[in-house]
């Protein structure tokens, strides 16, 4: 761009330096001076009046010519009438050494044909002599308050010799030349870069896609051999991560398992040891109601051991899947810890919306909220309600278990999931296990204390 400046701008100052246009300039200057000597010299006379046949007053015009020509670098001017000739000769910015009074011999016969001419034609005329190297330019114009008598102009103007303005048009004009290849080569290299630059981005977006090595662009090069190392290792990183997600994964769901069935275990081993203490019982009380009792107990005894022989660690699946009517299944659950594990003064409700059908693990759902709910009876006060809701939520079954527990510390609800002890030392701490046990369900669990009541929301998918 800086080459195609220069190459304009010296191209138009040679243009503006070239003979023609410094003859056309000085020819205009000087008829726009001429016209205005004409001005000031009918300014002087009444309008409408006669012209005048002889000038009576030449100090008066020659001090028009004065005044006009010393606005002007190098022009020398004068009056001819066709009675007296020359007279009112000015040249104030004449800068030789002598004193110049009269109208040089050499352009008497220029002058006088030139301004007969144009008092015989009522215009301004122009005349034109040049050389290699300079210029005499001329302008006589009528002076219309007289008759036969002319206003005269001349100017002598260096010119710059037109073989020195075709040098300097061709040298600037081969500078534009060159400057607009420059220009439309980098140009067109932009475009080649630009282009070559969204087609790496597009292939580099494309993480799947592999990293391509070369380039049009030489600089980038080396970017893309880094960029190649790196994405190679990300993706060997990855895989490193992704298998020991894989492992994690496995562990995660075996101590799930491992958990679950612990759990059973010391569920079952309590249950064997009351029916030991039933049999005693019935051994010396033969009543009907200490059968009924030891019935229930085996029964319980029965279920647990189904329960835990579904658990197949090898396989790692939790039981069979089965669809479950929430109404029903929620109020056997809550008689079954009702009749169990509640004291008398403790009550627990379950209110369900109509037609609530989940499929899901039966056995792990029972077994998340078993542990709740024992949670609750332990932790939660010794004389009210425990109320267990379900309803639709979108694709979600929402399971509430609710106690009347009005003093759940906030440090005890960021604790509530953290720690795996089955039977926790205070209220909440140690459900870790009721976390993992939803996660299988692909549910989420999660608790609110508002200072009065405590409250546990599980939210399984209809099919899970």
């Amino acid at each position: 761009m800086t080459i195609i400046a220069i190459a304009i701008f010296g191209i138009g100052l040679t243009f503006w330096y070239s003979p023609s246009q410094l003859i056309s300039r000085s020819t205009e200057g000087l008829a726009s001076s001429c016209e205005q000597v004409r001005t000031e010299i009918t300014q002087l006379y009444p309008t409408n009046a006669e012209p005048h046949y002889q000038v009576t007053n030449p100090d008066l015009l020659q001090q028009v010519m004065y005044r006009e020509t010393s606005k002007l670098q190098g022009v020398e001017g004068g009056y001819w009438d066709v009675a007296s000739e020359f007279f009112g000769y000015a040249f104030p910015t004449y800068v030789g050494s002598s004193i110049k009074t009269d109208v040089p011999q050499s352009e008497m016969a220029l002058l006088s044909a030139l301004s007969r001419q144009a008092v015989d034609e009522s215009n301004i005329l122009t005349s034109v002599r040049q050389s290699v190297d300079a210029a005499v330019i001329t302008v006589s114009c009528p002076v219309t308050t007289h008759r036969g008598l002319a206003a005269w102009l001349m100017k002598r103007t260096s010119l710059v010799p037109a073989s020195l303005v075709g040098v300097l048009f061709g040298i600037f004009g081969l500078l534009a030349v060159i400057g607009t290849m420059m220009l439309v080569r980098n140009r067109n290299f932009e475009r080649g870069w630009l282009t070559e630059r969204e087609k790496l981005t597009e292939q580099l977006h494309d993480e799947a896609a592999p990293v391509p090595t070369t380039s049009a662009i030489n600089d980038v090069q080396p970017f893309l051999l880094l960029l190649y190392q790196a994405r190679q290792k990300r993706h060997n990183a990855e895989r490193a991560i992704n298998s020991l997600e894989a492992k994690l994964g496995q562990i995660n769901e075996l101590s799930i398992i491992g958990r679950a069935a612990l759990a059973f275990a010391e569920e079952l081993r309590g249950r064997i040891e009351q029916l030991q203490r039933d049999v005693t019982t019935v051994v010396s009380d033969t009543s009907t109601h200490q059968f009924e009792k030891l019935q229930r107990e085996l029964d319980a005894a029965e279920y647990l051991c189904q329960a835990l022989a579904q658990i197949d660690v090898r396989h790692k699946k939790q039981g069979p899947v089965a669809e479950v009517a929430m109404n029903r299944w929620t109020r056997a659950l809550a008689d079954f810890h009702q009749q169990r594990h509640a004291n008398d003064r403790q009550t627990i409700a379950a209110v369900c919306d109509d037609d609530v059908h989940v499929i899901t693990n039966p056995l792990l759902l029972r077994f998340t909220l078993d542990i709740i709910i024992l949670h609750s009876l332990k932790f939660g006060p010794q004389a009210g309600e425990i109320f267990i809701r379900v309803c639709k939520q979108d694709d979600n079954v929402v399971l509430e278990v609710v106690d009347e527990n009005p003093s759940v510390r906030r440090d005890v609800e960021q604790n509530l999931f953290r720690f795996d002890d089955v039977k926790p030392e205070r209220y909440g701490d140690g459900l870790r296990l009721v976390k993992d046990l939803v996660s299988s369900l692909k549910g989420s669990v999660e608790f609110q204390s508002n200072g009065e009541i405590s409250r546990f929301i599980l939210k399984i998918p209809m099919t899970s």
